[in-house]
């Protein structure tokens, strides 16, 4: 090798290519090596066609060669490339575009889940962004919460199970990649509410999404293997074979149930970590079948409402909560503005006034302001959603109006609704219609626009929908979101009318129900956690669930000194029973088997 450089130039190297396996009907894929451009210096190498090139990158993207055109293969264990374009062979201030020749010891760098996590060690970065000054890197949330994580598994074997409070659109999928390479997990699996989150999140995984963008990674750091589970596992072997070759595996609860008990009982017992996207679903008897074997374990739940419609609790601790008014204050939410309705008529008469102004606000933003806005338009069953998108489609057929519901046969007739509302172009869809809302986590910050012909009822709800519109997004042509709301529908909660008044502010009375709301979640897990103490209640039952009954007694007391545990001097002789005591509050909670 010459000791003089001939030049320097930035080259952008290949990805290497994916590797698959398969484990029954499901695959294992890894992407080890995303495209990259770096800067490299050229020298004279001692194979002749060939140029030796060094990058800052560790091993093996530190030393490569480059042949020349027509020029022999040498035997080396160097990876070799070469130049797309010949022509553009030179000193330059442009990318040379490059592809793999020969992978030499490309071919066995991470191929293994065990090799990919040692190429973790050390690796992370905790880049703060700076956008003022222009500097990529993770945001505050993402950092707290990454460092929450890390405390609360650092002490002991056993662990409670964690819930980590972010507002959406703040970066929870981001912390999830963040905490696999930082606390270098050994296999963790992902559980989502949805297919279209399962594929999404897998993609993520997959490239280890704005990691290296953001400078909290090197980019030549090694992408984990990954499994979307997408069918039930059939076998014990099956269920090995994913866990063996998996560093991350990613499922609903549904395609776990349908998986053999014997091939799921193996796979939850090879993972490692839980993560669970969307924690508000954690009670549902799915996901709560799931949980439940990994107790003691670690299971970090994420959320940006730590509550579900149905008033059941969240379990867990609260680790971190990065409130909606710290999101809104950093800039994360765009604000919301409210166009309101007032129609008392039939509901087809509501629907066509909702349709009219949301139809407005749309053309409006899109072809006066410059905007590249989606509208959904949000119902309550899949009857309503037919029929509001018969006046969307009659009203506004130029923005191509699309279904979104789940049900018998509307897989493909989804999938087809959500690539029209991926695509920019001419024949992409500028409208959809959905019951509820699309599905948890689904990534569309040009969704600025949301006509509610059916109003939500639950505050979590709420929250959650006000979240999906107003996140900021990166693309100077997203704008603020706009609802447009019936004021006169009868239907409303009484705890919510105040969001949909006429002239509300909705920043600032979001910002106060949602904070009231996790308050009384943070004021009730200290005092699960305070009655916990003493007593062996929370071993028969979970304190986060007790709900008074009109057979509940409940006593207040002036006395000084008090001895609770006395109780049992009333009880009979074969009396069974539990209690849970907080000394220092005096608070004691008691039961007995029905």
């Amino acid at each position: 090798m010459s000791l003089f450089k001939k030049w320097t130039r930035p080259v952008r190297l290949p990805a290497t290519p994916e590797r698959r396996l398969s484990a029954g009907k499901n695959t294992i894929t890894q992407s080890a090596f995303q495209q990259a451009v770096v800067s490299a210096d050229f020298f004279e190498s001692q194979h002749s066609g060939h140029d030796l090139i060094k990058t800052k990158l560790s091993a093996p993207f530190d030393e490569m060669l480059v042949r020349f055109p027509k020029v022999h293969r040498v035997t080396t264990p160097l990876p070799v490339l070469t130049a797309v374009d010949p022509e553009d062979y030179k000193q330059s201030s442009s990318p040379l575009e490059l592809t793999w020749d020969r992978l030499g010891a490309l071919e066995t760098w991470a191929d293994s889940p065990e090799k990919v996590r040692d190429s973790w060690r050390n690796r992370f970065i905790f880049a703060v962004e700076d956008l003022d000054q222009g500097h990529p890197g993770l945001r505050l949330p993402q950092i707290g919460a990454l460092h929450a994580i890390a405390a609360h598994f650092s002490v002991g074997r056993e662990f409670e199970p964690a819930t980590v409070v972010l507002p959406t659109g703040t970066g929870k999928t981001e912390t999830m990649l963040a905490d696999l390479v930082y606390r270098r997990e050994r296999k963790m699996l992902v559980l989502v509410p949805s297919s279209i989150l399962r594929n999404q999140i897998g993609a993520k995984f997959s490239t280890l999404g704005v990691l290296p963008a953001a400078g909290a990674i090197p980019v030549e750091v090694a992408r984990p293997f990954v499994t979307k589970i997408t069918k039930g596992i059939g076998t014990v072997g099956h269920a090995e074979a994913i866990v063996t070759a998996s560093n991350v595996i990613i499922a609903t609860p549904d395609i776990l149930k349908a998986s053999a008990p014997d091939a799921l009982r193996r796979l939850l017992e090879g993972c490692s970590t839980l993560v669970v996207d969307e924690a508000h679903h954690i009670t549902a008897a799915t996901w709560s079948e799931v949980r439940d074997r990994f107790t003691a374990k670690k299971m970090i739940q994420f959320t940006a409402t730590p509550f579900r419609r149905d008033e059941r609790k969240v379990d867990g601790k609260i680790i971190f909560n990065f409130k909606l008014g710290d999101a809104q204050e950093a800039g994360y939410y765009r604000p919301i503005n409210l166009r309101s309705v007032e129609e008392y008529g039939d509901q087809t008469t509501r629907d066509q006034k909702i349709v009219a102004e949301a139809v407005a606000v749309l053309r409006r933003d899109r072809n006066e302001l410059g905007l590249d806005h989606l509208l959904m338009a949000r119902t309550r069953t899949k009857e309503r959603a037919e029929e509001v998108w018969k006046h969307y489609r009659k009203l506004a057929p130029e923005m191509k109006p699309v279904l979104v519901y789940s049900g018998p046969g509307r897989k493909t007739g989804n999938a087809k609704s959500m690539a029209q509302l991926y695509d920019r172009g001419v024949n992409g869809s500028r409208i959809v219609v959905c019951v509820d809302m699309l599905g948890e986590g689904v990534d569309l910050p040009n969704l600025k626009i949301a006509a509610l012909h059916d109003t939500h009822k639950s505050l979590a709800v709420t929250l959650q929908f006000i979240g999906r519109i107003t996140r900021k997004g990166d693309d100077k042509t997203i704008g603020e979101a706009t609802v447009v709301t019936n004021i006169a529908d009868p239907e409303a909660e009484r705890k919510l009318g105040d969001l949909y008044a006429e002239g509300a502010d909705w920043d600032k009375i979001i910002k106060r129900l949602s904070e009231e709301r996790i308050e009384q979640e943070l004021r009730l897990q200290d005092v699960v956690a305070g009655l916990k103490s003493k007593g062996t209640l929370h071993n028969q039952l979970s304190l986060w669930n007790l709900r008074p009954r009109f057979s509940t007694q409940i006593y207040r007391t002036r006395c000084l000194a008090w001895s609770p545990t006395l109780y049992t001097r009333v009880l009979k002789a074969r009396d069974e029973s539990w209690y849970a005591l907080d000394e220092p509050q005096n608070l004691m909670v008691g039961g007995r088997p029905p």
